[in-house]
């Protein structure tokens, strides 16, 4: 499998680490993509899969806008693969709705739209998201059809009114947050999208050098072993 991470303004320089480490474990051909190659160049000829990781939404969608989002979304009708995790998954929806009545607010339309409905967060309040912070960070308790674990969240989306949507399977659930949807499968033309509120590609042990919490670190610790497994289950989708 071929995969590209996109890796420019937004996004976050530990989410990228984060991403680039998981997915090479499951494949040789994993790169970096900045936002002009991702214009300019026909990445799509070797590319299986390209990846949106974390960090923020607003610089994807200013600098992708217009010809970016269209070839990502040709790439993917056309038989492509596309993940997005949390700001990536933001972005890949129809809207943000993203800390609403904050000083962070974001309310907006975006022009991928692989999934129709609105990306809503953050969740867990009254724990407050800061942007470069710890200090929203939680482990979400996350259902993943007969088995549940701890998953990384900070800041993520949940897809709202995700089951009215026939193109949609929910595949993740947030159990500690109202049964929302954290994970779901979108099918967009003959390719296939995974956009995902929680940060499966995180693993506990980097987070103790980020200052991550010890309460939270615990919980992914002893779900490390079905994060894996649950990584390997996506990459069928994908």
């Amino acid at each position: 499998m071929k995969i590209h991470v996109y890796a420019d303004e937004g996004v976050s320089s530990f989410s990228l680490q984060e991403t680039l480490s998981t997915f090479r474990k499951v494949s040789p051909h994993v790169h970096p993509i900045g936002y002009q190659k991702l214009i300019e160049s026909d990445w799509e000829k070797e590319t299986d899969l390209l990846i949106i990781p974390g960090g923020r939404d607003i610089p994807y969608d200013r600098r992708l806008k217009g010809k970016g989002t269209a070839k990502i979304r040709a790439f993917v009708e056309n038989g492509g693969s596309f993940l997005g995790i949390c700001a990536g998954a933001y972005f890949a929806s129809n809207e943000v709705i993203f800390e609403k009545d904050t000083p962070l607010e974001v309310h907006e339309s975006r022009d991928l739209k692989f999934f129709p409905g609105s990306a809503i967060g953050t969740l867990y309040l009254p724990r407050r998201f800061a942007y470069d912070s710890e200090k929203g960070s939680h482990a979400s308790e996350i259902t993943l059809g007969d088995e549940s674990c701890h998953l990384y969240y900070n800041g993520g989306c949940t897809f709202y009114q995700a089951e009215k949507f026939s193109s949609v399977t929910i595949l993740a659930r947030y159990q500690d947050a109202g049964n929302q949807p954290a994970i779901i499968h979108c099918k967009v033309g003959k390719g296939s999208v995974i956009l995902s509120g929680v940060h499966f590609e995180v693993s506990p042990e980097p987070l103790k050098k980020e200052g991550c919490k010890e309460e939270v670190v615990q919980k992914l610790e002893a779900s490390d072993e079905i994060r894996k497994k649950l990584i390997f289950s996506l990459i069928q989708y994908l």
